[in-house]
């Protein structure tokens, strides 16, 4: 269960913090500067949960270890609602929702984040295929403030025309700096090659083309429909008291108005990825050799599969430790991610080869036979054993804090169900040898994996015409 690499960092099932470019270079770490919550796992027994009439649920987790409380909105709504018209309109919204609520007279009107600013917080949030979320970690004697802040926000949009003309230059910046980057490059090129048809293909982020043409009708639409009380989670963990917040949530949420309590929208129908094995060379503007390879992975629901990935990752690239990082010491370094999704994913590996892509090649031919060999020779005891240190070890470090904490509850709320934060260690310890390399062979199959390989444009050879034409 390692962090995100870009804030909020919320637990989530094993994928990979190490950024390739680190991998490469030099490899460092920092911790959020709060002061550790020290609790070691995520005990149901201490999470209280309310469900409102209106739909919105509500989890808190007293905690007394600083005077600090970290409060979380988790929203299903993101990517897997959207299509190729529509892509990027949930990542739009995370954007204008700082702009606070539509009443001017109301708290967090005109600047949300000010408001919270002006609180000693700081609100960040993020837009992914399964959710968005705004997140910040505050005195605990002013959760109640930034619940109402947060609040107004959702309740009362302040969708304008001025706003939305504002903040596109800046969705566009984060649109244009995808190509400058190899891993991000790569990973936006195996979902959409993997995925046919499942809006997991899309980036979050959008297009250029949809930015230009998306106009406030479109906003306020999508998010009458997909950003209702019955789609949210709010999280607080802290220096709290559970009653008082969850009057200030039924207050502040108007939460006893069912109105008509519309329904989630229907998830997409499923797919699973990597339907045919493909692979593709691409002329690129790094000056490194990049490869990176896609295949299906299981959905949060596939029990004992999504534990089972979850070892299997970690064996691979734990660390400096894991079977990649030693297999490529000498040529190369390797990120794998595995994110649990609310619907079946990708398993990913993106590996690179340093200056000139010379020996990208031989990088890729070595990682295909070390997932060969993990799917038929015995796993060592040993080798099982120190996977789930290591997994225990990282769901310490994303539970160490109570954003961390609050993040864990919030993110398997919005995909499933909060409970799986608290079982992770327990079904991790009962995974088995023989579970991770049948999960191996169900899902890491070179007959099921999409690969795209980045080279430096003077090392791909020129196209040549087909005999006859």
């Amino acid at each position: 269960m390692i962090r995100f690499t870009h804030p909020p960092r919320p637990a989530r099932a094993r994928a990979s913090a190490v950024s390739l470019a680190l991998a490469l270079g030099c490899l460092g770490f920092s911790l959020a500067a709060v002061p550790s919550a020290r609790t070691g796992t995520l005990d149901a027994a201490h999470v209280k949960e309310t469900v409102y009439p209106n739909g919105l649920r509500l989890l808190v987790k007293e905690a007394r270890a600083t005077d600090l409380a970290a409060v979380q909105v988790w929203i299903r709504a993101g990517g897997f609602l959207e299509d190729e018209k529509t892509a990027g309109t949930a990542h739009v919204i995370e954007h204008l929702l700082f702009k606070g609520g539509s009443d001017q007279n109301s708290p967090g009107a005109g600047s949300l984040d000010g408001e919270i600013e002006n609180l000693g917080g700081l609100l960040e949030a993020t837009t992914q295929k399964d959710w968005t979320h705004l997140t910040c970690t505050i005195s605990g004697r002013f959760a109640d403030r930034v619940l109402n802040h947060i609040a107004t926000a959702l309740r009362t949009p302040r969708f304008q025309a001025a706003d939305l003309a504002a903040e596109k230059p800046v969705i566009q910046e984060e649109i244009n700096q995808i190509p400058t980057n190899p891993e991000t490059s790569l990973t936006r090129a195996l979902y959409q090659l993997a995925f046919k048809n499942h809006p997991y293909r899309h980036d979050v982020r959008g297009t250029a083309a949809f930015l230009n043409s998306l106009d406030l009708a479109d906003v306020r639409a999508y998010y009458q429909k997909h950003y209702i009380p019955a789609n949210m989670t709010v999280v607080v963990v802290g220096d709290v008291d559970a009653a008082e917040v969850e009057r200030t949530v039924r207050t502040a949420f108007q939460a006893d108005r069912p109105g008509a309590r519309p329904a989630p929208a229907k998830l997409p129908p499923d797919e699973t990825a990597c339907a045919e094995a493909a692979r593709h060379v691409v002329a690129s503007r790094f000056s490194g050799g990049y490869v990176g390879f896609a295949y299906p992975a299981p959905s949060v629901k596939d029990d004992p599969d999504v534990y089972a990935m979850d070892v299997l990752l970690t064996m691979l690239e734990s660390g400096g430790t894991g079977r990649l990082p030693r297999l490529l010491r000498e040529v190369g370094a390797a990120q794998a991610t595995f994110e649990t999704r609310r619907q079946a994913g990708l398993f990913t590996i993106i590996a690179g080869a340093g200056a000139g892509g010379a020996d990208i090649e031989r990088v890729e031919a070595l990682i295909r036979r070390e997932l060969e060999l993990i799917s038929t020779q015995p796993i060592p005891a040993a080798e099982l054993a120190f996977a789930r240190r290591s997994l225990r070890g990282s769901y310490a470090l994303d539970n160490e804090t109570y954003a961390g904490q609050a993040g864990s509850l919030g993110y398997y709320a919005s995909i499933d169900r909060w409970q799986f934060s608290s079982e992770y260690l327990a079904k991790i310890d009962a995974v088995t040898a023989e579970q991770v390399q049948a999960v191996a062979r169900k899902y890491i199959s070179p007959s099921h994996c999409i690969t795209v390989v980045l080279k430096p444009q003077s090392n791909v050879p020129p196209t040549r015409p087909k005999s006859g034409t």
